[in-house]
């Protein structure tokens, strides 16, 4: 728990770095930055991940509510840092190495956590209609403890399950700019996700802890997406996003509202 407290307090440290930064962008003395542009954004994922050595397949469904800054540096940089708030429903993992074997149903419910990400992207090529950028991110949840009473016995017994995760993703991403006010890019990206999820079962003298390793059936992602410029510095970006993997095709959402101080 000790060592979740100390990652909250890094990324709560960020994020409240990255405030004071952008009260400051206007003298534009951070890094020399061209921009700053903090924003606030929800995601939602469907992703089918594997187990068991690739034996069996669930879905994870995911929410992520986000809390970023961006800043553009010269020469095309940007970099990012990224605190947020994460649920996600874990249905269907069945750990069997326990005292008794759980399968996890509905009444698992979503189990909150707490996000933590940074990016950095480099422009490539910038013509009159088309640019190019190479983008880089890294994203680590922390799951929150979860606590469940296992009701079907004559005798007391329970559950705690606790899951992490990483996600990679990087490639190029092309942008359409011959448009004033909006920008339609196209992210293709390899996107690797893998965690565990631990669970200890305790009933009366008997206990049992087993971690289940889980990681995303596919690895390439298709991102459709379009930034509009509502003014100078208010900006909105939706994105759309596919994954596709031998039996099918996973998908999500995003969307995010920024506001830029040059």
């Amino acid at each position: 728990m000790k060592k979740t407290h100390a990652y909250v307090f890094c990324l709560s440290s960020i994020l409240i770095l990255s405030c004071f930064s952008s009260a400051a962008a206007q003298e534009r003395t951070l890094f020399n930055a061209v921009s700053i542009s903090p924003g606030i954004g929800f995601e939602y994922l469907s992703r089918t991940i594997n187990w068991d050595d690739d034996q069996y397949t669930s879905k994870l469904k995911s929410n992520y509510f986000t809390f970023d800054t961006e800043i553009e540096l010269q020469g095309g940089l940007f970099v990012r840092a990224v605190l947020g708030f994460t649920t996600a429903n874990y249905r269907s993992l069945v750990f069997r190495q326990l005292p008794l074997s759980v399968d996890l149903g509905e009444e698992i419910g979503y189990i909150g956590g707490y996000l933590l990400g940074a990016g950095i992207k480099k422009s490539i090529i910038h013509s009159e209609d088309l640019r190019i950028d190479l983008l880089g991110q890294f994203f680590y949840g922390i799951g929150s403890k979860k606590e469940w009473e296992i009701s079907e016995l004559p005798v007391e017994g329970s559950l705690e399950g606790r899951p992490n995760w990483t996600k990679v993703t990087v490639g190029p991403v092309f942008t359409y700019t011959g448009f004033e006010t909006f920008f339609p890019y196209l992210y293709l990206n390899f996107n690797k996700f893998w965690g565990r999820f631990k669970m200890d079962e305790t009933i009366q003298d008997l206990e049992g802890s087993e971690t289940k390793k889980i990681k995303g059936e596919s690895s390439f992602c298709v991102s459709l997406g379009l930034t509009y410029k509502i003014t100078e510095s208010f900006s909105i970006k939706s994105e759309a996003r596919f994954l596709p993997y031998k039996d099918g095709i996973d998908s999500g959402i995003m969307i995010k509202v920024m506001y830029s101080f040059y």
